[in-house]
């Protein structure tokens, strides 16, 4: 008969596990536990985690719902329930359960989760608030920092954030990506030729041509202003120092298909739809273009592997089947 000394010992480590990212392992050995304590809701709750982070979100659905069942209130299963809605981008809900977790047990973490909840559903201004307390309690914190910038910057109040991302970067001096959100603030109002000179100029000193968010920047600014050549040249930049990052090869391949270099952004947004399938603007351009193209047998290998790679995007097993029947169609027009 398991005791309860039993399951403590099981939960720290399958959680050792879990912090050592041996998710396999750790599901295994949380999963076989369940048969011993099937009631256990902390249990339940980090199986759930696991099976989240392991993107099997139908089955953390369901590990979740019973471990609700049996103790809503559990601290373990509040903080899994608003962690699997902030993944899945129920953000109101993530911000009920992050806004619960905060008046009980304040962290840092929380902090920052709460407010980039409440920025991502649309309450901006409360979500600064939200920061600014948080920083009343953990002074300097660069995550609720990050957070406080997010709010900001979605709130139009421009200062403020550019004021955060100077905090945040005496803090942190090496974060690129805080160095070219506050160069694109304060680049915002200036016609998008002079910004990406000035970039550009920026960028030839102190090393940031080492900043790949600085060279995207760039690009962007480049791209606004019509310089579509030199935009993809700054995007081709930017991915050497990132290379496969989703975004900036959605933009590169977008740049390409303006350009008339068909080849080339195919390949571009192949790569972008592998690295972010959920992105709808990249794959109906990618889709489009190869059909145009007489290549949909390449769009549904492409398919396939991105549900190889990313089986929690359950919208592609619909584009999958309808892609499979354009294809059939058209060989059967042959």
């Amino acid at each position: 008969m398991p005791f309860a000394s039993d399951l403590r010992r099981l939960t720290l480590d399958t959680r050792k596990l879990l912090l050592s990212k041996s998710l396999e392992e750790a599901e295994a050995l949380a999963l076989e536990g369940l048969r011993d304590f099937p009631e256990s809701a902390e249990l339940l709750a980090l199986a759930a985690q696991i099976e989240r982070r392991l993107k099997k979100l139908d089955e953390a659905r369901s590990l979740l719902d019973r471990a609700r069942r049996i103790d809503p209130y559990h601290e373990a299963v509040v903080s899994e329930a608003a962690d699997f809605a902030f993944d899945t981008r129920d953000f109101a809900e993530a911000a009920r359960g992050y806004r619960e977790l905060v008046d009980r047990k304040p962290s840092r973490y929380l902090y920052s989760r709460l407010a980039m909840s409440l920025t991502k559903s649309g309450a901006a201004a409360e979500a600064a608030a939200i920061a600014r307390a948080g920083l009343e309690r953990f002074p300097d914190d660069p995550w609720i920092l990050r957070a406080l910038t997010a709010a900001e910057t979605k709130g139009g109040r421009v200062s403020e954030a550019a004021a955060a991302y100077e905090k945040l970067l005496a803090i942190e001096p090496d974060d690129q990506f805080a160095y070219k959100e506050l160069m694109r603030l304060r680049t915002e109002g200036e016609e998008p030729e002079e910004a990406a000179a000035a970039l550009k100029g920026l960028m030839r000193t102190g090393g940031r041509d080492r900043n790949p968010h600085l060279k995207t920047l760039a690009a962007d600014r480049l791209r606004k202003a019509g310089k579509l050549e030199d935009a993809a040249r700054e995007y081709e930049a930017a991915l050497e120092l990132d290379p496969g990052n989703a975004f900036v090869l959605a933009q590169l391949g977008f740049v390409q298909k303006k350009l008339g270099r068909e080849d080339q952004a195919s390949e571009s947004l192949a790569r972008a739809f592998l690295g972010n399938p959920s992105d709808p603007y990249v794959r109906t351009s990618l889709e489009s273009l190869l059909k145009k193209r007489k290549s949909l047998p390449r769009f549904l290998e492409l398919v396939f592997q991105a549900l190889a790679s990313h089986p929690e995007v359950k919208s592609l097993h619909g584009i999958r089947k309808r892609v499979e029947r354009m294809v059939k169609e058209d060989e059967t027009l042959r």
